[in-house]
């Protein structure tokens, strides 16, 4: 058994400086950002404005965003990725917002806030939840709503989704909903989008993500066993070749 190199449980917490300056995409654009505040996972995040599309979803100005408000989760002062569109030009438009991970990892959970809807101006669709494990892309092990009666879940895995069913306070986690991947995966993504005909006015955000780094192999050990090896396969040979000459 090779040794590994054991890692602790990180949190990402989103940095309010200098925060997201990649700017607001418009339709059929994707604006990138990478964050390097945590060791050893850098972290790049891309949010596209509906695939290569020339109709999509319209972002207040400003935004997206990182900061503690308008959408908080019930948290005071915890920074979260703000998406927050004042419509959409056709039904069917989304964000999908990408993370992916400098190296794999595992045990990944993190919330979206205030996933919602208030009748004739938006419903929240959170759908095609899904993470690249390897070059398999899996669904989420798990969604959760963290207080019922503001959204629905329904189906699992690559099918899930999540929709608004009453309007939510935006400063509490009455519209959070939780989504965890055990991993070992290096990237996930999930398409944001109103269901709702009136395409009104709509937000959530993206709160800290917490994993552990995939154990590293320790290439020193890994040479120590291998030259153990060598050493114990060239006894058993020489053996073998003087049991031979006896017999």
């Amino acid at each position: 058994m090779i040794p590994a190199t054991l890692k602790a449980s990180v949190v990402f917490d989103w940095p309010a400086s200098p925060g997201w300056t990649a700017g607001s995409p418009s339709a059929g654009q994707t604006f990138t950002q990478n964050f390097t505040s945590v060791n050893p996972n850098d972290i790049t995040v891309a949010i596209n404005n509906s695939g290569s599309g020339a109709q999509g979803m319209i972002f207040n100005g400003g935004y997206p965003q990182i900061s503690a408000s308008p959408v908080t989760g019930g948290f005071s002062g915890v920074q979260g990725l703000q998406l927050y569109a004042s419509s959409s030009q056709s039904f069917g438009t989304y964000i999908r917002t990408t993370v992916t991970f400098d190296t794999p990892v595992i045990n990944l959970s993190f919330q979206l806030w205030d996933v919602d809807a208030v009748a004739g101006q938006f419903v929240d669709k959170i759908s095609n939840i899904q993470a690249l494990s390897g070059v398999t892309v899996v669904g989420p092990d798990s969604v959760t709503s963290a207080v019922a009666g503001y959204n629905t879940i329904s189906g699992t895995g690559l099918s899930t989704v999540v929709l608004g069913t009453s309007n939510a306070t935006n400063t509490t986690n009455q519209g959070t909903i939780t989504i965890t991947f055990n991993g070992p995966i290096t990237q996930f993504s999930f398409d944001w989008s109103n269901n709702d005909p009136a395409l009104g006015q709509q937000a959530i955000a993206l709160g800290p993500l917490t994993y552990t780094p995939v154990p590293e192999h320790n290439t020193a050990c890994l040479s120590l066993n291998l030259c153990l090896a060598a050493i114990l396969f060239e006894r058993l040979r020489r053996r073998r070749s003087l049991r031979s000459v006896i017999a």
